[in-house]
């Protein structure tokens, strides 16, 4: 692009349009009988000749990633943008699109036909994933522990199981898509851990945990923990209070963006631990 002001045969260089989407200065180069295409001057790219604009490795078919407005103004009469049409004929829009190495923005001119559909605005995918994740069916983990929660069977040096619910709902894969302006978001969402504050002080990162069965083995094998103190004796109402947050690891994909997210959902009850006292041949306790 040649500067503006260097001599008064050289094309004339204006701020006409700003592009709505990234807030650059779209730059507008004329010369007598002719138009040049729109630059980005925030990415200091010289103007790109008339033609299909550059997308992001992708095709009319999938999402689009460009912005479109109204070309202010517009072309010369003998301009090739018109391509041997005139004003009476359709638009021409200003195109902006990212440039596939990711280097910055394209602008080019494309006239529209009138009694064609004008371009659509750009969709954007990071909207679409608020929507898609938003639409997500995820619970708090559904605490399942053995003693069961509330009994007064919980002893002092007793193994605990705990465990959590199955299903999508409480550990995923829990899928959403939405679409609109040809480009689809898909979101995933899944379970990475579940952490157990016991109350005590202790803090257990499991997964699922393994459900107790009757005659099983003394500890759990991948999510237990066995209370060293008498809740009794340090909680006020008896109980040890139990938190299970489960932490889930939401992906999301689509019109050429991806991200992660993650969210911690919490459940919570109590447990009663008490002490088991012998007594000996005297009468007393041990």
């Amino acid at each position: 692009m040649t500067s503006p002001g260097t001599a008064s045969a050289e094309p004339t260089v204006e701020c006409s349009k700003t592009n709505p989407r990234t807030g650059a200065c779209l730059l507008w180069v004329s010369t007598p009988g002719d138009s040049g295409a729109a630059g980005d001057v925030s990415t200091g790219s010289a103007p790109v000749t008339e033609g299909s604009a550059e997308r992001d490795g992708q095709d009319e078919a999938s999402a689009n990633p460009c912005t479109y407005s109204v070309a202010e103004p517009q072309p010369a009469p003998d301009s090739v943008i018109w391509q041997g049409k005139t004003a009476a004929d359709g638009v021409v829009y200003v195109q902006v699109c990212p440039r596939g190495d990711g280097s910055g923005l394209a602008a080019v001119l494309v006239f529209v036909a009138n009694g064609s559909a004008a371009p659509a605005p750009a969709v954007d995918p990071r909207v679409l994933a608020e929507q898609a994740i938003a639409a997500l069916v995820m619970r708090a983990p559904e605490i399942r522990m053995a003693p069961p929660p509330g009994s007064t069977s919980g002893l002092v040096g007793l193994p605990v199981w705990m465990w959590t619910e199955r299903g999508e709902q409480f550990l995923g894969p829990a899928r959403q898509s939405v679409s609109a302006g040809g480009v689809t978001v898909t979101a995933v969402g899944e379970v990475s851990r579940i952490a157990w504050d016991m109350g005590d002080g202790t803090t257990v990162v499991c997964g699922a945990g393994t459900p107790y069965v009757p005659g099983a083995g003394e500890e759990s094998p991948d999510c237990g923990h066995v209370y060293a103190q008498a809740s009794t004796r340090h909680v006020p109402g008896g109980a040890w209070p139990v938190t299970a947050t489960s932490t889930w690891t939401i992906t999301w994909s689509g019109g050429g963006l991806s991200g992660t997210e993650t969210l911690e959902l919490s459940s919570s009850t109590e447990l009663v631990v008490g002490e088991l006292h012998v007594l000996n041949q005297d009468g007393g306790r041990r």
